[in-house]
């Protein structure tokens, strides 16, 4: 629907308002069940009016996941990769979101692109797909020089290999959580901060070893 001309005003309290109600539908009813009209109504604002501010379903998704990468990104700054993973898979726990807890809502609603096959051409996925693309930049770039130099010796890749397995373990205890299981995100958290050390101090270890190796010359 093409926007329209002096009808409906363009401010930050309805751009937000309209955000926060997708994030709040979408998390429950996906992609496809998230209407425009629903949106209206939970937002409080005329259909036109959130016409007026997204031209479209796709067009409206993809200022969300703008929206939440955003928030993301700033809640990050700053993190230990202990912290990173520990907030990442606590965050996915709500099956659920508000607009407070936003940043972690990417990880809820990117899975709704992740695993929409029809949703490939569609201009929101595509959004998707860049964005985690960045956020793996992002955490990587972040997290790269906590690690002891002796497991990147051991492994020039292990930083990469982590913030993988990070990512791969919130998204599969989400899913996991919506199949029904009961899932102690707080406990697996633990756990998981827990494997990451134990595969630092693995990988350490072996880095130590073969630059005392290499020392006493007994071989690479």
């Amino acid at each position: 629907m093409a926007k329209r001309k002096n009808v409906h005003s363009t401010t930050p309290e309805n751009e937000r308002a309209i955000l926060d109600a997708v994030l709040a539908l979408a998390v429950d009813a996906g992609y496809e069940g998230t209407t425009m009209a629903e949106v209206a109504r939970v937002s409080g604002l005329p259909i036109g009016s959130v016409y007026w501010h997204f031209d479209n379903k796709e067009k409206l998704f993809v200022a969300l996941l703008d929206h939440c990468f955003e928030l993301w990104r700033e809640s990050v700054t700053g993190r230990t990769q202990r912290e990173l993973l520990d907030t990442s898979i606590i965050g996915s726990a709500a099956s659920r979101s508000d607009p407070a807890n936003a940043k972690h809502a990417f990880w809820v609603i990117s899975l709704i692109f992740a695993l929409e096959k029809r949703l490939n051409d569609n201009e929101a996925r595509q959004k998707y797909l860049q964005i985690r693309t960045q956020m793996f930049d992002t955490a990587l770039a972040q997290v790269s020089g906590q690690f002891p130099p002796e497991a990147l010796a051991a492994d020039p890749n292990f930083a990469r290999k982590i913030v993988a397995f990070g990512r791969a373990l919130t998204e599969g205890l989400y899913i996991s959580a919506s199949a029904g299981d009961d899932v102690d995100f707080a406990e697996l958290a633990e756990l998981s901060t827990l494997a990451v050390d134990l595969l630092t101090e693995h990988y350490s270890k072996l880095g130590a070893a073969t630059r005392d190796r290499t020392a006493r010359g007994g071989g690479k």
